[in-house]
């Protein structure tokens, strides 16, 4: 670690004299389809006035991670995603995986909502130009959930999420909702609320249920049918639809909510409730706030990590023992 890191509290317009520091943003324009760069236009000043940034957008082929490390390794401390979850989501991983790099609670992380749900966002501070933020003035920790996935190969890979994590409905909705068909993707280009109902419908209509067994760290192992289970350090879902469960932002657990034996209404029924930020006290529902838990399907399920989806043979989740400091 370089002696010269210190722990980093960014505020809006520094007393005079001092030099804002240097950030790096990762920029993603497809976030949000048309709508980003638009929305990047509005909230650029206000990045501006608390940074000195360098832009890096984000591309396919990853060679956005080279210059994240360069970055740590030249003594930034300040990074901002500027896009949707799923752009929080790899500017997170990046710096957690990366090979040399400080602290977590020595970086801070800052945000510019440009895609759907902006769910990292939430509940919403600031906004500028209609456009939520999380550039400070001042910062909080905040837990990195870890997910450690097995594919049918064998091989482990590791994952980080600090919105959620899920199995399930809200998997599939997922990735229904970035990789669906065309009428999907007109939809999300004009209306986020319809095309998050118009996947979870999709979800839900295709859904079969996952035959598994669950871990939860100090309970015995059981067996389930899931028809979602979400693991996340944050009540919001996507959009509108929330959890009635508190999760408290940097106390080492995770939200875990499971639904599970659920027939196609019973999900519609959950769904509706969630949207009214309600969950607890039904049958087939079950919350725990847990260090660590852990899913073994009987066969390969979809695996998604704040937007972002992959495949995996078994799921092991927990909480990082560093914390990274957030913007509020």
């Amino acid at each position: 670690m370089s002696p010269t890191l210190r722990r980093p509290v960014p505020v809006s317009g520094e007393r005079a004299g001092d030099a804002l520091p240097a950030a790096l943003v990762l920029l993603n324009l497809l976030a949000g389809g048309t709508r980003s760069r638009q929305r990047w236009a509005r909230a650029e000043a206000a990045v501006r006035a608390v940074a000195r940034p360098t832009v890096v957008e984000l591309d396919a082929g990853g060679a956005w991670r080279t210059r994240v490390q360069a970055a740590l390794e030249g003594g930034v401390w300040f990074f901002i995603a500027a896009g949707g979850d799923g752009t929080v989501h790899a500017l997170v991983e990046a710096l957690v995986l990366a090979p040399r790099r400080p602290p977590l609670d020595h970086l801070t992380l800052g945000a510019v909502g440009l895609g759907s749900s902006n769910d990292f966002h939430k509940p919403v501070a600031r906004r500028v130009g209609g456009v939520p933020v999380r550039l400070g003035p001042g910062v909080r920790p905040r837990d990195v959930g870890v997910a450690r996935a097995w594919t049918d190969g064998g091989a482990r890979e590791t994952h980080c999420f600090v919105v959620s994590a899920s199995v399930g409905v809200v998997a599939e909705a997922n990735h229904f909702f970035s990789n669906g068909d065309s009428f999907q993707g007109w939809l999300r280009g004009r209306w986020t609320t319809g095309a998050i109902l118009n996947a979870a419908c999709h979800a839900i209509a295709r859904h079969r249920e996952r035959p598994a067994r669950l871990r939860i760290a100090g309970e015995r192992t059981r067996r389930t049918d899931v028809t979602n289970l979400s693991v996340s350090k944050t009540p919001y879902v996507s959009g509108s639809f929330r959890y009635d469960v508190v999760v408290e932002p940097a106390d080492g657990r995770l939200l875990v909510c499971l639904c599970e034996g659920m027939t196609r209404g019973q999900a519609v029924r959950a769904l509706a409730d969630l949207a009214r930020s309600r969950f607890a006290g039904r049958a087939g529902r079950r919350a725990w706030r847990a260090r660590r838990a852990a899913l073994l399907p009987d066969q390969a399920v979809t695996l998604e990590l704040d937007g972002e989806t992959c495949t995996a043979r078994r799921v092991a989740f927990g909480v990082l023992p560093e914390r990274i400091q957030v913007c509020r």
